[in-house]
């Protein structure tokens, strides 16, 4: 049963996460990677007013999914379907570092519901813009550590296994708590190639006209060995 908004006891201890209500106990630490493919890629420019400053309010979005595992939140029902995305330059990690952001918006508009935002450095965000405005980036794929939580007894899952993830609960008992990761590898690539269209085998306009030609042309020169012949046997009488 979906308990969001219900407020529960949440514990933490020796790195696991104990939440009233429910049976399992959640820890952090697996030590595999996360991994999202996203798709639809779409360029949205703008601009916003903050603190009196105007800052460039340019992302990329698209709609995104776990490959092979999963993502839930601790203590609800319900797993993540359609996860929306967000791509924003990051001037802050000029340093190399690529960071994402996991959570859960409460709601039912479109806002809501499980997300995940990449902040990028400018020169990635920008090799990216650039890639989807030429159609070279229509399929994006992330492998990522994070702050993510597994049940107990999955911690110890053979690797590539699938796992089920979960976002944490907030102190207060009532809200999913955000994760944090750190994006290790960050590739896109253009749709599939398109299959050659099957080459019609009939014969065109100009075949046909073509062949046309090349009877008439045989014809005359039918008519015009006739009258040799003709003029050959008149000749011989």
């Amino acid at each position: 049963m979906d308990e969001t908004g219900v407020t529960r006891r949440v514990a933490m201890a020796q790195g696991l996460m104990t939440i009233e209500g429910v049976a399992t106990r959640f820890a952090q630490g697996l030590g595999r990677h996360l991994r999202l493919s996203a798709e639809n890629l779409q360029l949205v420019g703008g601009f916003a007013s903050r603190e009196g400053r105007i800052e460039n309010a340019a992302r990329i979005l698209g709609r995104a999914s776990l490959s092979g595992d999963s993502l839930h939140r601790a203590g609800a029902a319900g797993e993540a379907r359609d996860i929306s995305l967000t791509v924003r330059p990051f001037a802050g990690s000029e340093d190399g570092r690529i960071l994402l952001l996991l959570g859960f918006r409460e709601g039912e508009g479109e806002e809501s519901g499980f997300f995940a935002e990449i902040y990028a450095p400018s020169m990635v965000f920008e090799a990216l813009k650039r890639d989807i405005l030429s159609g070279a980036a229509q399929v994006l794929s992330l492998s990522a550590m994070t702050s993510l939580w597994v049940r107990e007894n999955e911690r110890e899952a053979v690797p590539g296994m699938p796992v089920a993830w979960h976002l944490g609960l907030e102190a207060d008992g009532r809200n999913s708590a955000p994760a944090r990761g750190l994006i290790e590898t960050l590739d896109w690539r253009g749709a599939a190639p398109a299959v050659a269209p099957h080459q019609d085998d009939s014969v065109s306009p100009l075949d046909e006209a073509a062949d046309q030609l090349g009877r008439i042309n045989w014809s005359l020169k039918l008519i015009a060995l006739v009258l040799v012949l003709l003029l050959l046997v008149v000749a011989l009488k």
